[in-house]
């Protein structure tokens, strides 16, 4: 079986509307030429081909400014994705790769994610390879794969109510969110831990998770997802009818919204 989505989403704590910061993340995608974006927009309808500059000059000299910034790429690696320009804890950026990405790639998408963590610094971010589900599902592993997914596409409309959904094959926490689960916590965990230079924590659910097989994944990420879950910050879910799931804040989460 053969993945069908490589997504990369993340909660910024870093304002990009700055001139650095959107330098610095444009630089992200143009430092390897299998990622260079092929278009740009303000928005989901719009597409123009690719200029760093007249983006530049939308998002800081020409009025009205853009709040948002779309890039697409339709060569060898496809992605789509986008990321807001203004700061605050709504702040959103995501991109999602094709299924027809080479596995040769799969290290470079991890690379990329990186250094995308590094300029954004997420509070919360999860870079995540999926596989198809089997729907219904008809045995406790399948329904954890399908837990698996959906707990590693932590989208805006899930994530807030919520919280953090769950952990993917690479995880991002800082901020706030890491001090609900707690540093210690965290360095504990049954997975691959990295102290990051701008002050987060890097989970990795194996060594080198680009080489890895979806069993060896999902056994792992069980493993992690019951440790973590004794600090109740990862959002509770519902098991729908063997078909899908929803989720529920946890205490922690419920805490943090009251306050």
């Amino acid at each position: 079986m053969k993945p069908n989505l490589f997504n990369i989403l993340m909660y910024p704590t870093v304002k990009l509307g700055e001139k650095q910061a959107l330098n610095r993340l444009l630089d992200n995608f143009e430092s390897n030429d299998k990622f260079t974006p092929t278009t740009w927009g303000n928005s989901e309808t719009t597409s123009v081909s690719y200029n760093r500059n007249e983006i530049i000059a939308k998002s800081f000299y020409d009025i009205p400014q853009i709040s948002e910034v779309h890039l697409r790429r339709d060569k060898i690696v496809k992605y789509s994705g986008y990321f807001d320009l203004n700061s605050n804890l709504r702040s959103f950026l995501k991109f999602s790769f094709d299924k027809s990405m080479n596995g040769k790639y799969r290290k470079d998408f991890f690379e990329l994610s990186d250094q995308i963590a590094e300029t954004v610094k997420p509070r919360y971010g999860v870079t995540h390879i999926s596989w198809p589900a089997v729907t219904p599902w008809q045995t406790e592993k399948e329904r954890n794969h399908k837990w698996m997914n959906l707990s590693s596409y932590p989208v805006p409309v899930k994530f807030f109510p919520n919280g953090p959904l769950g952990i993917g094959m690479r995880t991002y926490l800082s901020g706030d969110i890491l001090e609900m689960f707690g540093r210690d916590v965290i360095v504990k965990s049954p997975a691959v831990i990295k102290d990051l230079s701008w002050g987060g924590i890097r989970i990795d659910l194996v060594e080198n998770p680009w080489e890895s097989d979806l069993e060896h994944l999902l056994e792992r990420w069980v493993e992690v997802m019951e440790y973590l879950n004794q600090v109740e910050v990862i959002a509770v879910p519902n098991f729908e009818d063997n078909m899908g799931v929803t989720f529920n804040p946890n205490n922690k989460w419920k805490d943090y919204m009251r306050n």
